[in-house]
């Protein structure tokens, strides 16, 4: 949940009937309104009238993002209510500062210049967008039109902006960098020049979405106590994790490899065996698992399961999570930061990314790419949802590293998945150099496709491993062969069936999949899988068992 608050001094509302004809609900009852459409965002008011202007300590200090709406009153305004607001900013809290929101006390403390600009009213703005990639540009048309609007230009007494998203060009030949965005501490900020109070401008779709975009983007990870103080070091990072890895490190014949389990398996356990949790984990590390993986929703709801696995002398070896970047792009973002974040605060090491799926006519028009990496690459550049998902994850494995948390994507078992096939991994992996692959055994036989092939292909890559076996069993072959576009008559030769078995019972090259990751070095986990289990706890134990047995 979001928690924001949206301010404004609501006096030409109160004091103009013309303004009050537009907005009678007031400027920020207006942006109340639309925001409200989203259910992860909770919406607090405030407006210059309250006791502290309703800028209390306590509410900034449970808001994620403020909306800020300022004119009449920017000399009147509290000092000290401005500074607490740059404080808030300083420790993490967002801030949408809004039309002539640019010359308020708590922007000029913020940016640290005058804020002046040129102006004039009644005059005709065409709003380009010139940061498209940008996610507060997010399903934003090339440009906007607004036929009457205050003139705002150049020059702009700004430090040098972050990015420039939005620049105005104004019929009367000014132009304006309408839209930029700063970082001043731990907060980001987004400065946004079009909504006189006079015009109707944030009734207008396309300045709603804008809007509603930069909240999520300016959402924080995370806040912090600032200013921090200055301590004193004893340890360095370098020894602590040294010791870190000491203590963690298997006997000499693993090579560094350890084995995990999926949380999943876990509680269907549970529920099969009429077994408490906390000793299914016993029993999973008597069978020398140390690690489990779980999706990232499951330990947003429940966050006691950190705990509870720690207690059990285990960890959470992976978290993962689905998005759908190709058409909730500024939401998933926010969520893919706060996975990370949750992520750093809680030691675990490497995520992985579920990017989203495809319409039946995108994933027809990939199969038409066959098995030519040329004509697949070509493919993903034309469908605008897999260029997005390839920014959002280049964007969190940017984010991530700052960290030293890896981030991945599993070749996955889905028809309509963009990261189902050899090529499609491929293009992911050569448009974001740091991405990681985390190599599901199991799963490249869904698509017909050799993993020991894929392995040879993403050897240097691979930073997570799922040990997936498949059982043989019958499958309607044409309607498998119309499902991946695979010609009449062209035989199934790695796709022999999907039923659920313990790892090694089946007929994928384990085995031989894990004597090269040794011998090759990998140090990580492999994940213990087979959804789908009438008998979870069993399988997990002759799981373990072979793959102990080739460690």
């Amino acid at each position: 949940m979001i928690n924001v608050t949206i301010w404004n001094e609501n006096i030409h509302e109160r004091q103009q009937e013309e303004v009050r004809a537009i907005y009678p609900t007031g400027i920020h009852g207006c942006i109340a309104q639309f925001l409200s459409r989203n259910e992860d965002i909770k919406i607090h008011l405030a407006t210059f009238d309250e006791p502290e202007h309703g800028l209390t300590q306590d509410i900034l200090d449970n808001t994620d993002v403020l909306v800020y709406w300022s004119h009449m009153a920017q000399e009147e305004f509290s000092d000290v209510v401005a500074e607490r607001i740059h404080q808030a900013v300083l420790n993490g809290m967002g801030l949408v500062a809004l039309h002539s929101a640019h010359a308020s006390k708590m922007m000029k403390k913020l940016l640290g210049t005058t804020m002046t600009l040129k102006w004039r009213h009644n005059d005709r703005e065409r709003l380009i967008v010139t940061a498209p990639a940008h996610p507060i540009a997010s399903a934003v048309p090339e440009y906007i039109e607004l036929p009457v609007e205050e003139m705002y230009g150049e020059y702009f007494d700004i430090p040098k902006p972050d990015d420039v998203v939005f620049t105005g060009w104004f019929a009367g030949g000014e132009v304006f960098r309408s839209g930029c965005t700063f970082t001043r501490g731990l907060g980001k900020i987004f400065y946004f020049q079009p909504g006189h109070e006079a015009y109707p401008i944030y009734h207008d779709r396309n300045i709603q979405r804008i809007i509603t975009n930069a909240v999520y983007w300016c959402a924080p990870g995370r806040r912090i106590k600032a200013p921090m103080e200055c301590l004193e070091i004893t340890t360095s990072p370098e020894k602590l994790r040294e010791a870190q890895l000491k203590s963690d490190s298997e006997p000499e014949s693993s090579g560094g490899i350890r084995l995990s389990v999926f949380y999943d398996h876990l509680r269907e356990a549970a529920g099969q065996t009429g077994r408490t949790f906390e000793e299914l984990l016993a029993e999973a590390h008597r069978a020398g698992i140390s690690g489990v993986e779980m999706e990232y929703s499951t330990l947003e709801q429940k966050p006691e399961l950190d705990r509870i696995i720690k207690n059990a002398d285990m960890e959470i070896s992976n978290l993962y999570h689905f998005f759908d970047f190709g058409h909730r792009y500024a939401q998933d973002m926010q969520t893919g930061r706060k996975m990370i974040d949750t992520a750093r605060t809680l030691g675990i090491e490497r995520v992985m990314i579920i990017p989203g799926f495809l319409s039946p006519d995108q994933v027809k028009l990939l199969n038409k790419a066959g098995g030519s990496y040329e004509e697949t690459e070509a493919c993903m550049n034309k469908i605008p949802e897999i260029l997005a998902m390839r920014d959002a994850i280049a964007g969190l494995t940017e984010y991530a590293a700052q960290y030293d948390i890896m981030v991945s994507i599993e070749d996955f078992d889905a028809y309509d998945s963009p990261i189902a096939r050899i090529n499609h991994i491929r293009w992911f992996l050569t448009q974001i150099p740091d991405l990681k692959h985390t190599l599901d055994m199991g799963n490249y036989c869904f698509s017909n496709e050799n993993v020991e092939e894929a392995y040879e292909l993403f050897k240097d890559r691979i930073g997570h491993v799922h040990c997936k076996d498949r059982g043989q069993e019958q499958e309607d072959e044409s309607k498998i062969r119309e499902n991946l576009g695979i010609p009449c008559g062209e035989k199934l030769v790695y796709r022999r069936g999907l039923r659920p078995v313990p790892v090694g019972d089946g007929y994928i090259p384990i085995a031989e999949l894990v004597h090269k990751l040794r011998k090759q070095g990998y140090r990580g986990y492999l994940a213990i899988e087979h959804f789908g289990s009438p008998n979870q706890l069993g399988y997990m134990l002759k799981s373990a068992k072979f793959l102990k047995a080739l460690l």
